[in-house]
This record gives C-alpha cells, sequence and structure tokens, in this order.
C-alpha cells in the first residue's frame, strides 16, 4: 500500500501543537478523505440495498435505519454500524453484511446511519444509536424481534458507538440487554493521541486520525468512557455481555481493542478475541470485492465467519 505523502505543515511536531478548532478547520479544507481521490461519492439513497430504508424517530429527530426483515417470527435482531472515523460513511456501506447475516441466520437486522461530526459531534451519533435500539426495543412485536435475543455490533467508529450503547445498557439501566456486542477493529482509546499508537505503512495515517478524533471530541472529554471504552474501571464492565472483538496486524487500533477484551476478562466478561496477522483497518469490509477502497483482503472471510458464528452461537 502507497503511503500518503501529506504536506509539511501536517508534520506530527505541526499537528501536535494545534488546537481543535484548527484540527477541524483543516479537515473540512481538505475535503472527503474517506473515498478515492477525483471521484465523488454517490448519493447514498440512490444506491440499491436488499433491505428496507425507515426513519426511525429519536431525542433530536429521524435517524436513517435499514432494515432487514427474518422470515421467521419472534426473530433475534442484530443492531450494526458502519465505520467512516466519526465522520463519514452509511449505513448502505455495509448493506451486504447486513444482508448474509440476514440471510444466513434468518435474523432481523437493523443498520444504523447515526449522525457525523464534525457537524454533530458526541454525543449526538451515540445517542442516535442508543435511542434507535430503545425504540425498536418498545416496539419489538410490531416488527417480530424477540427482544430477549439481541445483539449490537460495529465497525471501526461504529464498534466505538456498538461498546458505548451496551455499556449505557448496563450504567443507565436501560430495558433493554444485548447477548452480545461484536466490536470489528474498534477505536476504544481516544485519549492516546494518534500519533502515540502503533505504526505501520499501511496503518490509518495518524494525520487523519487526529482530524477525525477532534471533529468528533472536545479534548476534555476523551477520558470518558462513554467516549473511550478502554478507559473504562473494571467495575464498570460488570454485566456486560459476551463479546468478539477483532483486530488486525497492521492497524494503529489493534492494542486499544485487545486491552479493552483483557479488561473486559478481568470483570467476568466472557471474551473472543482475535488479531489477525497480514491484514490492515476495514479488512472485514473487503468481503467479496464489496469496497472500493482495497482488494479483498485475504483474512475478510474467517473475519466473517467468526463474526457470524458468534452470531449464531448466542442468538440465532
Amino acid at each position: 500500500m502507497d503511503q500518503i505523502q501529506f504536506p509539511e505543515f501536517m508534520s506530527e511536531e505541526n499537528m501536535r501543537k494545534m488546537t481543535r478548532r484548527q484540527l477541524i478547520d483543516l479537515f473540512e479544507k481538505m475535503g472527503q478523505m474517506m473515498g478515492p481521490p477525483g471521484m465523488t461519492p454517490p448519493d447514498p439513497l440512490a444506491l440499491p440495498v436488499a433491505g428496507e430504508r425507515m426513519n426511525v424517530p429519536t431525542r433530536d429527530g429521524e435517524v436513517r435505519c435499514i432494515l432487514y426483515r427474518a422470515k421467521r417470527k419472534p426473530a433475534p435482531v442484530y443492531f450494526g454500524m458502519h465505520g467512516g472515523g466519526f465522520v463519514g460513511g452509511n449505513c448502505e456501506d455495509i448493506d451486504f453484511w447486513c444482508d448474509m447475516i440476514n440471510k444466513e441466520l434468518d435474523i432481523t437486522v437493523v443498520s444504523i446511519n447515526y449522525r457525523k461530526a464534525p457537524q454533530h459531534p458526541w454525543p449526538c451519533g451515540v445517542n442516535d444509536a442508543f435511542d434507535v435500539v430503545s425504540w425498536f426495543y418498545a416496539h419489538a412485536a410490531e416488527f417480530g424481534i424477540d427482544a430477549e435475543r439481541m445483539a449490537i455490533g460495529g465497525h471501526s467508529a461504529g464498534g466505538n458507538f456498538a461498546a458505548v450503547t451496551s455499556l449505557r445498557s448496563v450504567l443507565e439501566n436501560a430495558p433493554f440487554r444485548f447477548k452480545l456486542q461484536i466490536l470489528d477493529y474498534p477505536p476504544l482509546d481516544l485519549k492516546t493521541c494518534s500519533f502515540d499508537k502503533f505504526r505501520h505503512p499501511m496503518a490509518i495515517p495518524p494525520q487523519m486520525a487526529i482530524m477525525f478524533d477532534a471533529c468528533y471530541i472536545e479534548p476534555e472529554m476523551v477520558g470518558n468512557p462513554l467516549v473511550s471504552p478502554a478507559a473504562a474501571d473494571i467495575s464498570m464492565l460488570v454485566g456486560q455481555p459476551p463479546t468478539v472483538i477483532l483486530t488486525a496486524e497492521f492497524d494503529s487500533l489493534r492494542d486499544e481493542g485487545e486491552l479493552y477484551a483483557c479488561k473486559l476478562m478481568k470483570a467476568g466478561v466472557p471474551v473472543w478475541c482475535r488479531r489477525f496477522l497480514g491484514s490492515t483497518h476495514g479488512f472485514t469490509m473487503t468481503l467479496g470485492g464489496h469496497t472500493m477502497m482495497m482488494p479483498e483482503d485475504p483474512n475478510a472471510a474467517a473475519g466473517c465467519r467468526m463474526m457470524m458464528d458468534a452470531l449464531r452461537y448466542y442468538i440465532a
């Protein structure tokens, strides 16, 4: 993978000194960094999807979701969230994955299109996720959902939102609980500067990560466990559901995912954590060539199978 060549003013020394406002301004000036150069991303609403789009009411307005209905009733439900560094992506991005879960396991899937930073910083996105889950729990009978067999998961930033939603369900004594959470190469430590994390030519460039984090959160909040679940005390993790965590060898986020796995185990939570050697961030969603960003990773099928097996075991 070719390394991105950043201009001199984006050196580590300069970016460490930038204020949050300066980092956000820089991100906005650089424009859309998540897609291939020179390509305008398609309108997500114009993309065909296997499920049905719907708007779900939340405390701050409606959130777009894609619903994949199971044939059986009542059926278990999996709430899934896409990645995008807290600043990009849409629920349509993981349509193939949600459709696969729905068809192979015959469970209902809800893909949540949470709001993005910097226009909607923390806690907007995590509130969207929590409120969508709460709404479907309250309307379970209407959708043929078995509210006692709920799982949540996400890829990258979506994994952070999944972990936070699961934490909140216990800490806030919500009426719902999850039977399983799946965290796919999640960013769980926003307290540590991206320049101080593991580096590799195939990893997320710290220049990009530091901008994403600045767009999402105020500096004084980075140690909050509902921002950085890896910062949670062991006592806060008691009562969390069985957890699957996938990390990649060449991912700057690998260590925080594995740290969280260790903390969960110390809290008595069953954990299935695996580091996929030779892979990098986003590897699972390359399955079948479904992303233009990367070729299919050799470990994509194994990673997806690990997540599917967990869903089959715990809720299907």
